[in-house]
């Protein structure tokens, strides 16, 4: 509309003139070297015109003459990029696609068609070295792309993934450190950095990196909170193995204060309390804990904090411990081993009963019960039963990795089978049959032992390794 409207508007001013001139009549005579040119202005006007645009056309014409060899490089030029553009772009496809002979041509293509341009073809040739195996030339790329301020960054990205490949984790948090020199809110650069310096015991660093992860929203509160308490943790058993009450106390504080529903960080903070002979403060963290989430290490620690302490006496203080979560498992689980203990025979029978009959007797009550039998009656044949049945009952609650669904008999903060962080939480995982297990994994019968289906809510989780059901069998994980 713009356009049309200023064409309309030129084209009213040239008409304008037109007829001004044609309104006002009137000759121009010319006398030059013997001659005379008589005629009037208006045809001295269009010719003035014609004049001025001859002399326009000649002037362009003779520019463009002494231009062309210019813009014939250029053009051959704009050519040449468009080419290697394309190379590259076939190039990355390739790498995407895994086709390691395609890439490292199209890489060759496009270092030769974009020369004047290396920082764009080194990143190509660096990953289509690294799918032909080649990580020295791979190395090489990387580091030189360390020399151009534009590729520093994408450079030590590529050197910090092959010293991680290489299990080189203190070269890998070196050049974390210098990625997140230059780029400190980068999502993937705090995530590096972290498990770089959690890995490698910096703890203090891995701490800073999920403060500054939580202050740049790369990670949620509640998630950053969560991890700093595993690593405040680590942090305290590390000053305990080394006899540093005061620190790992002061570490144990803080990851309590973080995560109070942590039960390790429970168990060690009130462990640490009693050794300095702070066992009301112990106590209180122990009841905390247990009100929102019982676990049958809380109990132990509860009533290791009193040791001179008959058995007797441990079932009444535990049962006062208990009473803030009276019907769960795990307090019923408590009464009946602080019973058996105590030689109550008839109270851990009924605890043991009351375990049951929510699902049925777990791996661990029949073995309590087994136990029952010998110590109570001396029966060993229904202790042999109760034994017997343990070993196809299923598992109450177990420390269970949420990433492969490998069970654990203690927590640690890392899983050791597939080595994720903080992935160990206490749940109820279920024993699948054989042929429940063939249907879900729609395979042949085989003589495999049974596996672990992990109910996480959204899927199930197949786990087939026998090392799952050893470590399922242990007396923790009953």
């Amino acid at each position: 509309m713009k356009r049309a409207l200023i064409y309309f508007i030129k084209l009213a001013l040239v008409l304008t003139v037109v007829i001004w001139i044609a309104n006002r009549p009137g000759t121009v005579s010319v006398d030059w070297i013997g001659y005379r040119l008589e005629t009037t202005v208006g045809v001295l006007f269009l010719g003035a015109v014609a004049l001025a645009v001859s002399a326009a056309f000649i002037y362009r014409f003779w520019r463009s003459m002494i231009n062309a060899p210019a813009l014939f490089g250029q053009a051959r030029q704009d050519n040449r990029k468009k080419r290697g553009y394309k190379a590259l772009t076939h190039g990355m496809v390739a790498v995407a696609a895994g086709e390691a002979q395609t890439a490292m041509a199209m890489a060759r293509k496009a270092e030769a068609l974009l020369s004047d341009e290396p920082p764009l073809t080194m990143l190509l040739s660096a990953q289509a070295s690294q799918l032909q195996g080649n990580e020295e030339a791979a190395t090489n790329y990387f580091t030189a792309m360390l020399e151009s301020k534009e590729t520093k960054f994408l450079g030590l990205r590529g050197l910090l993934m092959q010293a991680q490949r290489r299990g080189d984790l203190k070269i890998a948090l070196e050049l974390a450190r210098q990625a997140h020199a230059l780029s400190p809110k980068t999502p993937w650069v705090l995530e590096s950095l972290f498990e770089l310096s959690e890995a490698t015991g910096d703890f203090a660093s891995a701490d800073q990196a999920l403060k500054e992860g939580a202050k740049t929203k790369v990670l949620s509160n509640a998630d950053a909170g969560r991890k700093r308490a595993v690593v405040k943790l680590e942090q305290a058993l590390s000053a305990g193995d080394k006899d540093q009450e005061q620190e790992a106390l002061t570490h144990a504080k803080e990851a309590y204060k973080l995560a109070p529903d942590l039960v390790p960080a429970v168990t060690f903070l009130a462990g640490t309390y009693g050794r300095l002979g702070k066992t009301k403060d112990a106590e209180k963290a122990l009841r905390k804990a247990w009100s929102k989430q019982p676990h049958r290490d809380l109990a132990r620690a509860y009533v290791a904090l009193w040791p001179a302490e008959s058995a007797v006496e441990r079932v009444r203080r535990l049962g006062q411990m208990v009473s803030k979560n009276p019907d769960h498992y795990e307090s019923h689980i408590a009464l009946a081993e602080a019973n058996l203990s105590a030689k109550l025979w008839g109270e851990a029978r009924r605890y043991l009963k009351l375990a049951s009959e929510e699902s049925g007797p777990s791996r661990l009550v029949c073995r309590l019960m087994g136990r029952l039998e010998t110590e109570e009656h001396g029966d060993t044949r229904a202790a042999a039963e109760w034994f017997e049945k343990a070993e196809t009952a299923l598992i109450a609650h177990n420390w269970v990795c949420s990433s492969c669904g490998a069970i654990a008999d203690s927590w640690q903060a890392h899983c050791g089978d597939c080595r994720s962080f903080d992935t160990l939480s206490w749940k109820r995982p279920t024993v699948l049959r054989e042929e429940k297990a063939l249907e879900v994994n729609n395979q042949k019968p085989t003589s495999a032992p049974p596996v672990l289906l992990e109910h996480t809510g959204e899927h199930e989780v197949i786990i087939t390794k026998p090392t799952a059901i050893e470590g399922a069998a242990r007396d923790v994980g009953a």
